[in-house]
């Protein structure tokens, strides 16, 4: 974004639409939509509010449910409620809830209340309770006592799967038990707002690898993301069913993501363990429910039912819907507990896997050497008992070590190897490619060495053909794992070790070569060599994980999704670790940051050892707008024994700075600085360097900020990062423009375009050419500005980044602002607001939009609507804490005192933004703040005060090259010499305002150029220059024309 360093764009946060959300309890006796009165609140969930009411039309009790939809989710909610109608109404049961209508409901009788109206569903209102409440009331039932409900539960699903309905989220929570006259019960199953059917225009609920429901109870299929069919609606009523007999669901976990993912890898238990009184029958044909295999469970729930009515010795009760009577519920000693699954984990080995090195030279083999290391990785990791350094860890690991290309480290490298990256064994080696391509054989040698004693454990060789080389690795694997102790592979173990690679002899050397590019930071040739792997094996998960990270690095945002939604339907082979981060980083690319924070948690809780799964787990809470769940991840992380990893500090440097507490922020970069430094991790300092700059120019400490920038520059230059580095240039020319210095920042973003486009970084470039736009702006050249601005926004627009190109349409509004086409700018300006308020959910381009508004509206002279957008936009600069932008948005509030002729009230927010400035030691904007403070005091009757606040913002900006800063103080000092000055005085500022009226032609910033001839006209006026009365008239019409309303007014005033 133009003005901010380069952070994480994917932060999103949960704002208030347009759209009303009737977060407010509705009354007793309140008519809603001219129908409905209040009769009581009910309950409340996580899609809405449910009240008892009464239909006046129809004389009868309804329930009414209200929606709770907010931001960016309002208009799927909407669409969610519309099909919960259609579908309900497909489905005519009397064990299926019925839905009568939907209905808005305005907040007010002003004209605007159409567009803060909230939606509701009307439905069959169900006196009773959850089955899920009677569960945990009285615990399990017998089957006897099962057998009544479970039949209507069946009923009401077939009834569903004939209309051609799937619920989609079937568990005992969405199932009522009504007490009947009789005595006894009806189940009602409610609730199809996931629910998809065929006919339906249902691109919510039926995409293809998006995942609703609740994790508890879906099906294997339906947690993969897979296309459902009746099938998985029979598996969530087998985990009910279950539920209802065991007290308990099938699988046991700390989050719900551990119960979802144990589904994929293991078996339920038995039932009877559980339930010791139940019968075979009866556990086979609950263990038959839960197949993981669609085609292996029952197809009907009526062919359910059957099953267990033919193992059930039954007789029918005497009111068949009676409600079961309560059985004892399990103690909580009786119901296994899982282990926690780090507890095994956290004791594994660190592997660096080194790759081997090529004896030949020869570059038609020197793919080998990727491809051994993946396939070596893969043949260790299988069974998950020692852990690996990623391939990305040990290419950082290698650069910032300056590691030799040897197959046998010397102690004190190998020390460092695990100062740097807490490695215990490198394994090493060569290969030798000997003959021609068909015929070719290969020796390949290995050697394992301790990092703490430099010692080799092991040394092994092997020979064979090329074209057997994975027989070849599975062989030297075998004896490795031997020798360290980890057991043998099992066949369905070595399936997936033969999986690492793909089999196409082409593909894999595309593959190494791939991933090497990916390590390489070669993004372009990273994509054309994966895009090949995955058109010759389309079926190979890891080929489309990698393309997924190829397009996010190349900025391909659509592109990256599609292929980390293919690696995610792929994925059931892999083992669990690599599957469970597949997942993960699926739904991290897709912003579904509730299961990527469940799959990160997962990973961590299964990995506590693997701090990459901790700082994922962090980054994506703090993405959600989770701080304080971030910063609790973050205080159990610093407890691990890897807690001094500097990492950590990083990741905790990013999340108090995204929570805008910048001194926090500072603290943990600089512990990160110097636990890289001990570790060697000069990359990493340079990171941490660049965070720490961040948090420093947010406190105002530039000139600290600036040689931490320099460093980290330095650091990323000198071991091969030129992307590192551009970035830091970045950051640099924003500080320089801070601290006024307006000409080295631009030679400081000329430096980062070259760069960025030496590297072919389409996005660097555009950073960089969009913030240069910014200085453009500032230095008053606002033809430069206007054409990077669209350059910017098109080259975002063809990355397909919709955020940032979004933020250029700030941009450009403020650019069109000040170039005088209001009305383009205004619709740029409120279209844009909107986006990223509703779309993005991001409060920091809503908050700079709100500012433009209501500068925009102050050149009109539409003083109600300029004070709502800068008092909006205050307020959520507040809540961000950015200083600098509070104290900008205080200095506009000045302004628009001046024009509501309020001086006093002008004069205290300008010495506020005095002081706010003063803090961050930001001068060049001290002096702007000191001229608008001189302007309040001369309105207040204090010209004497003014001229000396008039004097500090000259000597504060005597070196200024901001065209707008030299603009406030020339106009200001104007304002004083029209006022107080003498006939000389006035004479000096018409020739500086001449100066400047120049160069705001120049640059084409017409609202400079009204100021300024409205300004020279009234000193022509008190001098008794004829031509001042022509000019004013003049003027008042062409401001008229324009819409600066506000200037034209003064223009006629000064006429009298």
């Amino acid at each position: 974004m133009p003005g901010e360093f380069s952070r994480d764009k994917d932060i999103t946060c949960t704002v208030p639409s347009g759209r009303a959300t009737s977060s407010r309890r509705l009354a007793e006796g309140e008519l809603i939509a001219g129908r409905y009165r209040i009769l009581r609140f009910v309950d409340e969930g996580a899609m809405g509010a449910v009240y008892a009411v009464e239909d006046l039309s129809l004389h009868e009790r309804v329930a009414l449910k209200v929606i709770h939809a907010r931001g960016a989710s309002a208009p799927q909610m909407i669409k969610r409620f519309k099909r919960e109608l259609r579908l309900a109404r497909r489905v005519t049961h009397p064990n299926v809830c019925r839905v009568f209508d939907l209905g808005e409901h305005p907040l007010g009788t002003e004209p605007e209340a159409a567009e803060s109206a909230f939606t509701f569903l009307t439905m069959e209102f169900l006196e009773g309770e959850t089955l899920k409440e009677f569960l945990t009331h009285h615990g399990r039932l017998t089957p006897e006592k099962l057998l009544p409900l479970a039949e209507q539960m069946a009923a009401a699903l077939d009834a569903a799967h004939a209309a051609q309905v799937i619920h989609r989220d079937f568990k005992s929570g969405n199932v009522m038990l009504v007490p009947t006259a009789c005595g006894g019960s009806r189940a009602v199953v409610t609730d199809f707002g996931l629910a998809c059917g065929e006919g339906l225009d249902d691109d919510i609920a039926t995409q293809e690898g998006t995942v609703m429901g609740t994790l508890g109870y879906m099906s294997p299929e339906q947690v993969e993301g897979r296309s459902l069919t009746p099938a998985s609606d029979l598996y969530s009523f087998g985990v009910v069913l279950f539920e209802m007999a065991t007290g308990q669901l099938p699988f046991q976990g700390n989050t719900p993501m551990i119960v979802a993912v144990k589904r994929l890898f293991e078996p339920p238990p038995s039932p009877r363990h559980l339930a010791p009184g139940l019968s075979a029958a009866w556990e086979a044909a609950l263990l038959r429910g839960l197949a993981r295999q669609p085609q292996e469970r029952f197809t009907t729930a009526g062919e359910f039912i059957e099953a267990l009515r033919g193992a059930t010795t039954y007789r029918a009760p005497e009111h068949p819907l009676a409600l079961p009577h309560p059985e004892k519920h399990p103690s909580v000693e009786s119901v296994p507990v899982m282990t926690s699954p780090g507890s095994r984990a956290a004791a594994r080995r660190v592997v660096a896997v080194l790759a081997p090195r090529n004896l030949s030279g020869q570059a038609a083999s020197a793919w080998l050497s990727t491809a051994l290391a993946e396939m070596l990785s893969a043949e260790l990791t299988a069974g998950s008992q020692v852990r690996l350094l990623s391939g990305e860890s040990v290419d950082r690991m290698s650069r910032e070590l300056s590691l030799p290309v040897v197959d046998n480290l010397a102690p004190d490298t190998l020390q460092r190897i695990r100062a740097h990256s807490g490695v215990e064994l490198v394994l090493t080696g060569s290969y030798l490619v000997l003959g021609a391509a068909d015929s070719a054989g290969i020796r390949l040698n290995l050697r394992l060495q301790e990092t703490t004693t430099g010692e080799t454990a092991v040394l092994l060789t092997q020979t064979g053909m090329e074209r057997e080389l994975l027989s070849i690795v599975l062989g030297l694997g075998a004896r490795l794992r031997e020798r360290l102790g980890i057991g043998p592979l099992t066949d369905e173990q070595v399936r997936r070790v033969r999986g690492a690679m793909p089999a196409h002899p082409d593909a894999a050397r595309l593959y190494a070569e791939g991933l090497l590019a990916l390590r390489n930071h070669e993004a372009p040739r990273a994509v054309e060599r994966l895009e090949r792997v995955v058109e010759l094996e389309p079926n190979f998960a890891p080929g489309h994980s990698a393309l997924a990270t190829a397009f996010k690095h190349f900025f391909l945002e659509t592109r990256a999704r599609a292929s980390a939604r293919r690696a995610f339907e792929l994925s059931a082979g892999l083992p669990r670790e690599e599957r469970l981060l597949v997942v993960a980083r699926h739904h991290e690319m897709h912003a579904e940051w509730t299961l990527a924070i469940e799959a990160y948690r997962t990973l961590f809780e299964f990995f506590p050892d693997n701090v990459e799964y901790g700082t994922a787990l962090v980054g994506a809470q703090a993405s959600a707008g989770l701080t304080r769940e971030a910063l609790t991840t973050l205080e159990a992380l610093q407890r691990l024994p890897v807690g001094e990893d500097a990492r950590i500090d990083l990741v905790a440097a990013t999340a108090t700075a995204q929570a805008g507490d910048f001194q926090a922020s500072r603290r943990h970069a600089e512990r990160a600085v110097a636990r890289a430094r001990r570790a060697g991790q000069e990359l990493l300092v340079a990171s941490a360097l660049l965070t720490q700059a961040f948090a420093m120019r947010n406190l105002g400490e530039h000139e600290q900020a600036l040689a931490h920038l320099e460093e980290s520059v330095r650091l990323s230059l000198a071991k091969g990062d030129r992307g590192g580095a551009a970035r830091g240039i970045i950051a640099r020319s924003i500080v320089l423009i801070d601290l006024g210095r307006m000409r080295d920042a631009r030679s400081s973003f000329a430096t980062a375009l070259r760069v960025a486009r030496e590297l072919k970084n389409r996005v660097l470039e555009a950073e960089a050419l969009g913030n240069a736009a910014w200085l453009s702006c500032n230095l008053g050249d606002l033809k430069v500005a206007l054409k990077h601005t669209r350059r910017v926004k098109e080259m975002f627009r063809r990355l397909e980044m919709r955020a940032e190109e979004a933020a250029y349409d700030v941009q450009l509004g403020m650019v069109l602002r000040r170039c005088g086409d209001l009305d383009e700018a205004q619709r740029l300006l409120e279209q844009a607001r909107q986006v990223h308020n509703i779309v993005f959910g991001d409060e920091f381009m809503e908050a700079w939009a709100s500012y433009e508004l209501g500068q925009l509206y102050l050149d009109r002279g539409e003083l109600t609507l300029a004070r709502r957008w800068l008092e909006r936009a205050l307020v959520l600069r507040q809540a961000q804490g950015m200083r600098l932008f509070i104290a900008e948005t205080v200095l506009a509030l000045a302004g628009l005192e001046l024009e509501s002729r309020r001086p006093l009230d002008a004069l205290a927010q300008a010495e506020r933004a005095c002081a706010l400035y003063a803090e961050q030691r930001h001068l060049t904007m001290q002096g702007r703040a000191q001229a608008v403070r001189a302007r309040a005091l001369l309105a207040g009757g204090e010209p004497q005060r003014a001229r000396e606040a008039l004097a500090r913002a000259r000597a504060l900006t005597v070196n200024n090259e901001h065209v707008l800063v030299t603009a406030e103080v020339v106009l200001a000092e104007a304002r004083v010499a029209l006022s107080t000055g003498t006939p000389e005085e006035r004479q000096a500022s018409a020739r500086e305002l001449q100066a400047l009226g120049l160069q705001a032609a120049q640059g084409e910033m017409l609202g400079v150029c009204l100021k300024v001839r409205l300004l020279l006209a009234e000193l022509a006026l008190v001098g008794g220059e004829s031509r001042a009365t022509a000019e004013l008239r003049i003027l008042e019409a062409e401001a008229g024309r324009l819409g600066y309303r506000a200037l034209a007014l003064k223009a006629g005033a000064a006429l009298g």
